[in-house]
Formats: C-alpha cells, structure tokens, sequence
C-alpha cells in the first residue's frame, strides 16, 4: 500500500508542472532606487483556451519610466483556487502577473 501511494504521489508531482515566463526588456539595470512592482490576476478558461483577462497595458503600469520585467506565473494562491473551483469541471486557470518598472530620468516623446 505504501509503495502505490508513494508511486501516485511521485506521479502527481511529476504531472503538476510549474511555469514561469519572464519577458525582460534590455539589460537588468542594478541601480540602488527600488523598481516599482505591480501585481495582477490574469484569468484563463475551458482548459486554458480563452483568455478572460484583458491584455496588460504597460504604459498603465509604468507611467513614469519604462517597463523592465514581467513575469507570469501561477503561484500557490493561484493553484488553489484552480483547484476548488475546477472540482466541478475544467473552468477557471489563474495566474499572477507581476510588472517591474524602472523610472528614466526623461521619457522621450
């Protein structure tokens, strides 16, 4: 018994991947002023196939500089509520969207 259920619990590790994508613009700058981060949910339906989530506008998030990364992922929070609300059928795949912004001395026009 205690084989199988290690052997499902490998399984279900293996089966539940993680995903990170960064969308970095230029070089990561390491200056000593602290970037300004945002943080959002972007909401996905029917096994991930229609996007619910209106696309970021990063001019919105940054309007004083530019922006410097983005990074979408689905975090515990995200993966939790998929899985209560996805009980019932495959409906709902969360993730959180961060954007990082950078502040530039001027913004050329």
């Amino acid at each position: 018994m205690s084989i199988k259920l290690f052997a499902a619990g490998c399984t279900l590790i293996i089966l539940t991947g993680c995903t990170n994508i960064y969308f970095d613009n230029g070089m990561q700058s390491k200056v000593s002023n602290k970037a300004l981060k945002s943080s959002q949910w972007h909401h996905n339906f029917a096994l991930a196939l229609y996007e619910g989530s209106e696309p970021l506008d990063l001019a919105k998030h940054c309007p004083q500089g530019e922006w410097q990364s983005v990074h979408t992922y689905k975090s515990f929070t995200n993966g939790l509520a998929e899985v209560v609300v996805n009980q019932i059928g495959p409906a709902w795949y969360p993730k959180t969207v961060e954007v990082q912004c950078n502040k530039v001395p001027f913004k050329a026009k």
